[in-house]
């Protein structure tokens, strides 16, 4: 594994550049058959970024926050002279003009785009699967292909691979977060139109948000004040006297058992740190929280994509097609309603929140399946991820432990929109807790043994 947290000092020195990148193209060129997270690899891109970022730091001595981070995007997001796939061999709309703006505050920080990621076709799902350009491999697992999680399936592995220390996602109803908790890595939704979404590819425009997947909160964190262009420094948070909220334990079955331990003890850990914890009612059911974000989201992706998935011809998945073509039953009246029911939803989840700091769920119901056990008629990956976006909230998952089968769990944060700041603290704060470490690293033993 790459020693990341260099990477992003200001200190790095111009002659590792070269080296941190071009060991990152070699385990590309030699792992990417098997984990299959990359889609394009841009090693002359990446070679002209290392030459101008070498200049630029013999001339100043400085080559941004990033400091020549290699990191790869999921392929929705437009670089300059590629076709943006959105994961499909159907959406090529030719070579792209010029960068997102994203793009391009990410290369002038100092980041190397060493390539795209691949993800689920046009970001429909939350297993990670694409039948039509192949379904990214969990690292956990490198003996039985299991899915990694979606729709930022190829994100989440090339960290999870340490095939470069960072990747950007997107995040519309958990496909930052789901992936991140299944590979064990760090996956960040930030605010709502914190980024800017122009020159990406829409899912679902209300709800579509970028954001990074690392190794370490801090990398997270730098990554988002790059994207956005803000600040987010904030003083550590303190786990004594944090207000924390969680939901009656009966809403989250059915769960994994394993998780829940999990998910309960580090709870408890932060009971004992004086965090109080208490339920908190929520205004509808995980499950009417899937609905929601999922019926508005289906009348957006039709309006978007229903020229591709309404033509018989159109070389697509057929359980992509048959998502997309579920947009046409949600009218323009009903899409209405729903807008207005989630305005009505946020006001009534605000007024129970203005107690607390944090909402914590698990990161999902269940560990990594095996690929050949996916069933697409189900959706049980996004059903504690989705309340984040309807709510408008900021959410981060962090790894927690692994289960008997090695296999990575999370757990989510989540807190108002635009307190980015305070749940990186946070987050970072749990993220070092030495005690809550020990207790999970005894529990992943305890469970292998």
């Amino acid at each position: 594994m790459l020693n990341t947290e260099p990477s992003l000092s200001i200190q790095t020195k111009a002659s590792l550049l070269e080296e941190t990148v071009t060991i990152c193209i070699e385990k590309i060129k030699k792992q990417n058959t098997k984990w299959h997270a990359i889609a394009k690899l841009l090693e002359q891109n990446a070679v002209d970024q290392v030459q101008q970022k070498q200049k630029i730091f013999a001339e100043s001595g400085e080559i941004g926050p990033l400091a020549g981070l290699p990191i790869v995007v999921k392929e929705l997001v437009d670089i300059k002279g590629l076709t943006t796939e959105f994961g499909s061999f159907e959406y090529a709309q030719g070579p792209a003009k010029a960068n997102a703006p994203v793009i391009d505050l990410l290369e002038r920080a100092g980041a190397i785009v060493l390539g795209t990621a691949h993800m689920v076709e046009f970001a429909i799902g939350s297993w990670g699967t694409n039948p039509m350009k192949g379904t990214p491999w969990n690292p956990a697992d490198p003996k039985v292909h299991r899915v990694a999680g979606g729709s930022s399936s190829g994100s989440a592995v090339a960290v999870a691979a340490d095939l470069v220390p960072a990747a950007i996602g997107s995040d519309t109803g958990g496909s930052i977060r789901i992936p991140a908790s299944l590979c064990g890595v760090i996956g960040y939704k930030p605010t709502y139109g914190l980024i800017s979404n122009q020159a990406v590819a829409p899912l679902g425009p209300t709800f579509d948000t970028l954001g990074p997947l690392t190794h370490t909160v801090e990398q997270a964190k730098i990554l988002t004040e790059v994207m956005s262009e803000q600040d987010l420094s904030h003083e550590p948070v303190q786990l004594k006297g944090l207000t924390v909220a969680i939901v009656n334990p009966g809403l989250l079955e059915p769960i994994d058992e394993q998780i829940k331990t999990a998910y309960d003890l580090a709870l408890q850990r932060l009971e004992d740190c004086g965090a109080t914890i208490s339920e908190i009612k929520l205004p509808l059911s995980f499950t009417e929280f899937q609905a929601l974000n999922g019926d508005i989201v289906s009348y957006e992706i039709y309006n978007f994509l229903g020229h591709i998935a309404d033509r018989p011809t159109s070389n697509i998945d057929p359980d992509i097609r048959k998502r997309v073509l579920a947009g046409k039953k949600v009218t323009k009246e009903d899409y209405r309603k729903l807008l207005d029911q989630l305005s009505q939803v946020r006001e009534t989840f605000y007024r129970q929140f203005r107690n607390f700091d944090v909402l914590i769920l698990p990161g999902t119901p269940i560990c990594a399946k095996r690929l050949s056990e996916v069933d697409e008629s189900e959706i049980p990956m996004s059903r504690y991820t989705r309340i984040a976006n309807c709510l408008d909230l900021c959410a981060i998952s962090l790894p927690l432990t692994l289960s008997k089968e090695l296999l990575p769990i999370g757990w989510q944060l989540c807190s108002l929109a635009h307190r980015d700041d305070f749940l990186l603290s946070l987050a970072q704060t749990i993220s070092v807790d030495e005690i809550l470490g020990d207790r999970l690293r005894a529990l992943a033993k305890r469970n292998t043994v």
